[in-house]
């Protein structure tokens, strides 16, 4: 009899964290919930509601920026990080998302190189030099309209021809799928 208490002790010791991230996420979700129940109920008939939510939106948002560039590790801002890696699943695809903002704007440690055409299958195509080595270029061909995809080649330096577009011209190219 003593061994059915004690697997059943262990088996709530294995449970008992599941449980509570379930309770942590239903509570934190019922506060936003309540939060943009408020929000909406508040500005749904008023013209005045509506902007005061969106001017303290925009003050945030501005704050935020303010303190993210007198002080890039403020602490809000790691303690949100912190928690999105812890997980699973989301916190890879977080980082991957935020390399790609720091390359994409330029502020990461290392920025792309340039933009280059790369020949895929007798076609050109729009490519972001990510890193160079002796007698290869590594270069990002992302998917069109959505530049987070794409494929990574390692092409030799003779197959690639550099334009002098801006990183930002060449993302604007791919995302209006060759328009502007």
């Amino acid at each position: 009899m003593k061994w059915i208490f004690r697997l059943l002790g262990k088996g709530i010791l294995v449970i008992l964290p599941f449980v509570i991230l379930i309770w942590i996420l239903s509570f934190v979700f019922s506060i936003i919930n309540y939060i943009v129940q408020f929000v909406f109920n508040t500005t749904s008939n008023s013209i005045l509601g509506t902007s005061i939510v969106l001017v303290v939106m925009f003050l945030t948002l501005i704050y935020a920026g303010y303190l993210l560039e007198k002080n890039r590790e403020f602490l809000l801002l790691k303690i949100s990080e912190f928690v999105i890696a812890k997980i699973p699943g989301i916190g890879s695809v977080y980082a991957v998302l935020k390399d790609m903002v720091k390359m994409f704007s330029g502020s990461g440690g290392q920025s792309y190189l340039g933009v280059a055409f790369v020949s895929l299958a007798g076609n050109d195509v729009v490519g972001f030099i990510t890193k160079e080595e002796e007698e290869i270029f590594w270069v990002f061909v992302p998917t069109t309209p959505n530049p987070t995809s794409g494929i990574l080649l390692r092409v030799p330096k003779d197959k690639i021809r550099k334009t002098d577009m801006s990183v930002s011209d060449g993302l604007k190219k791919v995302v209006s799928l060759g328009i502007k």
